[in-house]
């Protein structure tokens, strides 16, 4: 089903004279890139202050770090320390860079900067005067299932001896907060926060669609993306669901999960993984893989043609999308991802928002406030409440961790715009005398690329099968007792669950979906039928299929 004509009127700031072809083409221009936006002015950032860098993927922060700022160090005879959160990007960066006493830059994991840090020794920052954080959402979005991000956020934002550089493409959670929580603590030493933002741009997005089903998205490559050279990427948030698909395409495919994985790692083909870390090229159809390829790493390929991406978080799947890096105007590529219903935005915002209450509640009153709240043996477990050990092995002493808490009040935040941005989307649809639609993530999600349709894969499926079903009833009289057997094949129904039976409904779907048929009802008059019989059903009203 493709959402066009309604949703069109509710986009905001599309001018909606111009086609979508001229739209992408305006849209279109060579993006501004992070040099050009600096203009030379990290020639005045001093020790001691904080630089954010906000832009989308390939607008080239890396190109920025290894080529002015290498510069500007090797001019200082100072050094650079680039901190990145994935061991594959960490690898293309030493491969790009080299690790030899002649670099200014020397790249590492946070992860091991967290380690040295829980090992009580400390990590050495003092030979650097630059510290690059690249990626830097990591330490936000990452915080869900990483217990230690918010150490080394909290290190690094604690030196006072070295400039401070905050890179990512999806990085406004903790641009915001550190804005918030450092601005005048900045101000007092004479230092400054510098801001560089680059407007994202999607006009590299052929389509966009949503799925529930993954059988719609496999009939999708079969009817669309079946030559051999077309190549799909899928993001999953499940490892398992990865090596199962892996499994079932495993002549055509490649499987990437985190090398650490005890399950998992055996089935990742690590001499093909390094080709493609070199060559930013996957040698095969499909590329099955989990987030630990969503940050930093390139992929530079014209036959990639499908992203398939079914993680919930919005910036770790931008970050998945931005792994392909387009050549031109013409490089496009189709977009598929899982559709969260408002039911699934809902039980999913309750629960994050009963875990901030705990924070906060804990943040205020304690222990005791906690207790009091949730009862002496509590309502289970609490990310965002880390349990530290302590000396006495019968004891814990309790912490919020700032970056889990933040990531969570924007979750919420996000998808209670979600919910309330569908609330007034279906104002508007009523008034235009519209069906209402349950739709606040697709329609999130299709605001946020600038686009001003979707397509729902599983909605079209079954309008294929509707379409192949009513061909072979045009022309043809339908009375009440076949009636309920089109009611259940159209199988319409209100949020209720109710079947809707009306033939206003159905014919009202048939044009809202722009399917070539219409469906009205007659009153059969007929005294005799073409064979000279007397007709049973005159008299009768029967419904009538045509083609247009």
């Amino acid at each position: 089903m493709v959402i066009n004509d309604i949703h069109h009127r509710l986009v905001v700031g599309v001018d909606q004279s111009k086609s979508q072809e001229e739209l992408l083409v305006l849209d279109y221009k060579p993006q501004l890139n992070v040099t050009d936006k600096i203009h030379n002015k990290h020639t005045q950032w001093k020790r001691g202050d904080i630089v954010l860098i906000s832009s989308g993927t390939a607008s080239g922060k890396s190109y920025f770090v290894r080529n002015k700022l290498e510069e500007l160090a090797d001019q200082d005879n100072t050094y650079i320390l680039l901190l990145v959160n994935r061991s594959k990007l960490f690898r293309q960066n030493v491969s790009l860079i080299g690790q030899s006493f002649l670099s200014r830059i020397k790249v590492d994991l946070y992860q091991n900067v967290e380690r040295e840090l829980r090992n009580g020794t400390g990590y050495d920052f003092s030979r650097f005067k630059y510290i690059v954080c690249d990626e830097s959402h990591y330490f936000t979005s990452d915080s869900t299932f990483n217990d230690y991000s918010d150490e080394s956020l909290k290190a690094i934002l604690n030196l006072k001896n070295h400039v401070r550089i905050f890179m990512s493409a999806t990085g406004s959670i903790l641009f915001s907060h550190i804005n918030e929580s450092y601005s005048s603590v900045i101000k007092k030493s004479v230092n400054k926060i510098w801001t560089y933002t680059i407007p994202k741009n999607f006009s590299n997005i052929a389509s966009l669609s949503f799925y529930t089903k993954f059988s719609s998205v496999e009939r999708l490559i079969e009817k669309r993306f079946s030559d051999e050279r077309d190549k799909i990427i899928y993001f999953a948030k499940s490892i398992q669901s990865a090596h199962e698909l892996h499994m079932k395409y495993r002549d055509s495919s490649m499987f990437v999960c985190s090398d650490s994985n005890a399950k998992y790692a055996k089935y990742i083909d690590f001499e093909r993984v390094e080709s493609m870390v070199k060559t930013n090229k996957f040698d095969c159809k499909y590329l099955f893989t989990t987030i630990v390829l969503d940050n930093g790493f390139d992929l530079k390929d014209e036959n990639i043609k499908l992203i398939i991406c079914d993680i919930f978080d919005i910036d770790i799947m931008l970050q998945c999308i931005g792994r392909k890096r387009f050549k031109d105007l013409n490089d496009k590529v189709h977009i598929v991802l899982y559709n969260h219903t408002n039911r699934d935005l809902y039980n999913y915002k309750l629960s994050v928002d009963q875990m901030i209450k705990e924070a906060e509640t804990f943040m205020q009153d304690g222990v005791d406030g906690l207790v009091k709240l949730n009862g002496k043996f509590g309502k289970g477990s609490n990310y965002i409440i880390a349990d530290n050990v302590t000396d006495d092995k019968y004891s814990s002493a309790k912490t919020v961790s700032r970056t889990k808490y933040l990531q969570s009040k924007t979750t919420s935040h996000r998808i209670g715009d979600m919910l309330l941005d569908n609330k007034e989307n279906n104002k508007m649809r009523k008034a235009l005398g519209e069906r209402e639609e349950r739709d606040a993530y697709m329609m999130y999600i299709m605001n946020l690329f600038n686009l001003n349709k979707i397509a729902i894969l599983d909605s079209e499926q079954k309008m294929d099968g509707l379409s192949n079903y009513i061909d072979c009833l045009v022309g043809k009289k339908i009375y009440k007792d076949e009636q309920s057997h089109v009611i259940e094949k159209f199988n319409l129904r209100d949020y209720n669950n109710r079947l809707q039976k009306d033939i206003k409904q159905l014919q009202a779907y048939l044009i809202s979906n722009m399917m070539q048929y219409s469906l009205a009802c007659f009153k059969d008059n007929r005294r005799v039928l073409e064979d000279g019989n007397a007709n049973p059903n005159r008299g009768k009203y029967y419904w009538s299929f045509s083609k247009h």
